[in-house]
């Protein structure tokens, strides 16, 4: 069975290739396809025409929703923070492309659950949690050390960020496949680090980062505990929807979308303790998308906070923003330390 497989993944690959070469091609030759339209006309010369900017829209996109050199020195400095223990770490996806991590280390004495005093026995159950921060479609990991910092101090967790593919220092082009795989890796990574206790891997993402981080938990139920989005969307679709009123957008099929992070459907296959931050003046997402997500959600243990003056980018500066956390933090934390100690209690053999 293996062969056929092989076979018609060579055909899939070599159809689109030659696919991908025509629209090149005819992105290349529009203005001529266009004069010679002009003057000679024909079906095929328009249908080539119709093709080539059809292309170029569908490259557009990216534009469109990655910003990795806004501003304008976000490729070349990325700010590192100073006076507290942090590694600046380059791993390797699946496919090969080069990232940068920033790892922020909590060395304070006890952890956020504040439970762990009545399981001494277990040598992580003092061991502070580790939050994957994934960052909006903008700047570097550098410009999100501040908030980083705040969430390490009033959290007291590790906090890693990454830089996402063509942002930063990260090599390569962003796409959402590669989004994808930088996020995987990433939690691969924090897997391997014996220093790190892997029952305690939550998930933050704001914006862009909320669509990566409910992907990357959507398929990896086991090896997250918990997960956080901030004025995230639905999709790029219903995003295309909310920006372009003048246009038909809602009528466009999903394959005319280069990106789609349909998180809309993949929350739904997220049943792990989920918190849901809305800021009310947010101009970009409609915050009736975050409530949307909430209502999605399968999860037995989440929560909406809403923040009425939160803005887009500056939700995490309301008062009330880091006590909200905390106090998710604690509550799962404080059900892990109880299924654990349930757990122990059931492997007691009396005789």
């Amino acid at each position: 069975m293996e062969k056929p497989w092989r076979l018609w993944g060579a055909m899939e690959r070599c159809t689109l290739t030659l696919i991908s070469w025509s629209w090149g091609a005819c992105r290349v030759s529009l203005l001529a396809l266009i004069l010679t339209f002009h003057l000679y006309g024909g079906f095929f010369l328009l249908a080539l025409i119709l093709a080539s900017v059809a292309g170029i829209l569908y490259k557009f996109q990216d534009v469109l929703l990655y910003f990795p050199d806004q501003p304008s020195s976000s490729r070349l400095y990325v700010p590192m923070p100073t006076g507290i223990p942090h590694e600046n770490v380059y791993i390797r996806t699946k496919d090969g492309v080069k990232l940068n991590l920033i790892l922020l280390r909590y060395t304070g004495g006890d952890s956020t659950s504040g439970v762990a005093s009545g399981n001494q026995s277990s040598p992580t159950s003092s061991a502070p949690p580790t939050i994957l921060y994934f960052h909006g479609n903008a700047g570097n990991i550098g410009h999100r050390v501040p908030n980083a910092l705040l969430m390490l101090v009033n959290l007291k967790a590790n906090i890693v960020l990454v830089d996402y593919r063509g942002y930063g220092k990260s090599e390569g082009e962003p796409s959402e496949d590669g989004l994808y795989l930088d996020a995987e890796a990433t939690l691969d990574y924090v897997m391997t680090r014996p220093d790190l206790d892997k029952t305690k891997v939550v998930l933050f993402g704001r914006s862009l980062g909320g669509a990566v981080a409910v992907r990357l938990a959507s398929v990896n139920p086991h090896r997250v505990a918990a997960i956080i989005v901030e004025n995230t969307f639905l999709s790029i679709p219903h995003m295309a929807a909310t920006l372009f009123t003048f246009m038909p957008m809602r009528l466009l099929p999903l394959w005319c979308y280069r990106n789609q992070f349909l998180s809309y459907r993949q929350v739904t296959l997220c049943r792990m303790p989920s918190l849901f931050v809305s800021g009310l003046s947010d101009q970009l997402i409609p915050p009736v998308m975050m409530k949307q997500l909430y209502e999605l959600s399968p999860s037995r243990t989440k929560r909406l906070a809403i923040f009425p003056e939160g803005t887009h980018n500056d939700t995490w500066q309301c008062q009330g923003y880091f006590a909200a956390l905390e106090q998710f933090m604690k509550e799962l934390l404080k059900n892990q330390a109880h299924e654990e100690s349930a757990q122990s209690s059931a492997s007691v053999t009396i005789i």
